[in-house]
């Protein structure tokens, strides 16, 4: 098995502390091009015998252009302001969205709009995303849910017809992305990170991925701007607005570069294992009537966890009984009670579908760190539990 370096044996990548500017960001596209060309560094592929992170990233993502966040709630923010996201805008996103979504949207003095998932993959409905739009609406978030990426070409034509930009939230679903047709061809931008690594900030490097010209020409100059802010702004023409202060990345140190490529490596590696699993998942816990994602044959679908949904009542003891056993668990991080944490009781509207995700799922592990054993004795509880539950079998 592949083994991700330990902290003490390579360098992580850089962790700056720095303050976050909401607002609306004009910059005249000459100084934007100038900068772009002053810290091509930060943004130009080495040459053909030269590996770096960057370039395998940008072969995982067909070439896209990829952007270095100090950490995924970071980069989220920085998308939402590159896409304009200003004070008292609205950003639509699913009722199954990660917390830090909306703490990027507040950061921005934006209002998040929930919409409800669908019932059969739990990803971002696009009827409701249609009919939640106002005048208001700036940005639409589409969450790649547990390794599911769906086909949102047509989702992203009509947004773009409204001039709505269209964020991915590719946080949980990097190995599927790289199997997709396309790759961020579909979206404003796209904002991702290795497996596992979302809520570790400042450890390795978050992605901001995107083939939009505009996007990348202003991240290159944010990235410049945060790195050699001085020079900028002795050439900057006087009349251009200052760039936010974003936590942006140019180039990692030597040693921090060859760490992030051991976990690309490690996490490229997963792929294999990750397939025979879920298809041992697939196959036994079907039969057991447990309720799991429906298969889609528009969607690419590599689960970097596998959540099964039960009734509320069963799920904390069957959970308690696996977390005893040693295994590497959870109640669904995907939980639309946190979201609600953020609205008023009386305005955060009704999600049925996610609503009864939120309170029977959890998610099964995979990967390389789970042995076929391992995954054997899992499923054998699993049963064992289902055998003695009492009540019907839940129907999320």
């Amino acid at each position: 098995m592949n083994k991700i370096p330990s902290q003490d044996e390579q360098t992580s990548a850089p962790h700056r502390e720095a303050p976050l500017m909401a607002g609306r960001t004009r910059v005249p596209m000459d100084a934007v091009m100038d900068a772009v060309q002053e810290t091509s560094l930060s943004v130009r592929m080495p040459a053909s015998n030269s590996k770096t992170a960057r370039t395998m990233l940008q072969r995982h993502f067909k070439d896209a252009h990829i952007h270095y966040g100090v950490g995924w709630s970071s980069a989220f923010y920085t998308a939402l302001l590159a896409c304009h996201v200003a004070p008292g805008d609205e950003v639509i996103l699913p009722a199954l969205a990660p917390a830090g979504i909306i703490h990027a949207i507040l950061l921005a003095k934006a209002s998040p709009v929930l919409v409800d998932a669908r019932a059969d993959t739990r990803l971002i409905d696009h009827d409701a995303v249609i009919g939640a739009i106002t005048e208001r609406t700036r940005c639409v978030v589409l969450c790649h849910l547990y390794g599911q990426v769906a086909s949102h070409q047509a989702l992203h034509e009509q947004l773009r017809a409204r001039s709505i930009a269209l964020i991915e939230d590719g946080s949980d679903a990097f190995l599927s992305l790289g199997q997709s047709n396309g790759v961020a061809s579909h979206c404003d931008l796209l904002v991702a990170c290795l497996p596992g690594w979302r809520d570790v900030e400042g450890e390795l490097p978050a992605l901001l991925v995107t083939r939009n010209q505009d996007h990348h020409a202003r991240l290159s100059y944010w990235t410049a701007q945060h790195d050699i802010a001085e020079r900028l702004f002795q050439t900057v023409e006087p009349e251009a607005e200052e760039a936010p202060y974003v936590d942006l990345v140019g180039q990692l140190t030597g040693d921090q570069d060859q760490y992030f490529q051991n976990c690309i490596s490690y996490s490229l590696n997963t792929q294999s294992a990750i397939e025979k699993q879920v298809a041992l998942y697939d196959e036994t816990l079907s039969r057991m009537g447990l309720q799991t994602l429906t298969p889609s044959e528009e969607s690419v679908r590599i689960l970097q966890s596998y959540p099964i949904c039960l009734e509320p009542f069963q799920r904390t003891p069957l959970f308690d009984g696996l977390y005893n056993e040693g295994f590497r668990i959870s109640q669904s991080y995907r939980n639309l009670g946190q979201l609600k944490f953020f609205f008023s009781q009386e305005s955060v509207g009704n999600f049925p579908n996610a609503a009864s995700w939120s309170e029977g799922a959890i998610s099964l592990p995979t990967g390389n760190h789970l042995s076929g054993r391992e995954q054997k004795q899992m499923i054998a509880t699993i049963q064992r539990f289902m055998n003695a539950a009492t009540g019907p079998v839940k129907k999320c």
